[in-house]
């Protein structure tokens, strides 16, 4: 911020400033302004964020990433302050059950930002909202078949993704009534079967499938979700 006084006798002398430039949007972070890309490998992207999509989601974030081989794309930005499995994520995104994950940022002592394929919410909505308000336009018997089809390709290598409630399934809205088109989000939990555990504390409201703090199994996404496509 530039100032300068003002020495005119027949005037009070005055701090006068001028605010500097501001480069990135109110209440965003500004540590994370570069991120490293996972493809091509190593390759570094500029970030600029633009605003968080939902004030309720304080560690989602809405940005701008721009690099060599990539122009301005918009993608979300999600702030992980523990675990996160890079693996689940990519292995899921790669068979287009997850967004994509573009890359991500570290910085000592904050959490790790992921950047990832931005959802437009004028077409995607997490599953779980929809169903409240268009269950009629969804057919049951395509849903647990797309439902299953995730949580095969999770057992195929072996992998849990540990929270697989409808909150965590995004569902593509202009095509619900012709076939389904699910991504899954939120991979902090997941993992090798067995070797993953559930966190210590979560929501004890929810009935899951293992016990806090012990290791989420092979079967538990399919007991998850069979619970809650249950009750549609």
């Amino acid at each position: 911020m530039g100032f300068h006084l003002c020495h005119s006798p027949s005037v009070a002398c005055r701090l006068v400033t001028q605010p500097s430039e501001i480069s990135f949007a109110p209440s965003t972070p500004r540590i994370y302004n570069t991120c490293t890309l996972f493809e091509p490998e190593g390759e570094v992207g500029t970030l600029t964020f633009v605003s968080r999509p939902n004030d309720a989601y304080q560690r989602i974030l809405l940005a701008t990433l721009k690099s060599s081989s990539i122009p301005d794309l918009q993608v979300l930005v999600k702030l992980v302050p523990r675990s996160y499995s890079r693996e689940v994520h990519q292995h899921m995104a790669k068979n287009q059950l997850a967004p994509k994950l573009y890359g991500c940022a570290e910085v000592e002592g904050a959490p790790t930002a992921y950047v990832m394929e931005y959802l437009d919410p004028s077409i995607w909505q997490p599953l779980h909202e929809f169903l409240k308000f268009d269950a009629t336009t969804v057919d049951l018997t395509q849903l647990r078949t797309a439902v299953d089809y995730i949580i095969d390709e999770l057992q195929s290598e072996e992998y849990v993704h540990g929270d697989l409630r409808s909150s965590n399934i995004m569902i593509r809205t202009d095509v619900a009534e012709y076939f389904m088109d699910l991504r899954v989000i939120d991979f902090d939990w997941a993992g090798k079967a067995g070797q993953v555990c559930y966190p210590a504390e979560r929501n004890a409201t929810i009935q899951w499938p293992g016990e806090a703090g012990k290791p989420i199994m092979d079967d538990d996404d399919r007991e998850m979700a069979s619970s809650w496509l249950a009750e549609i």
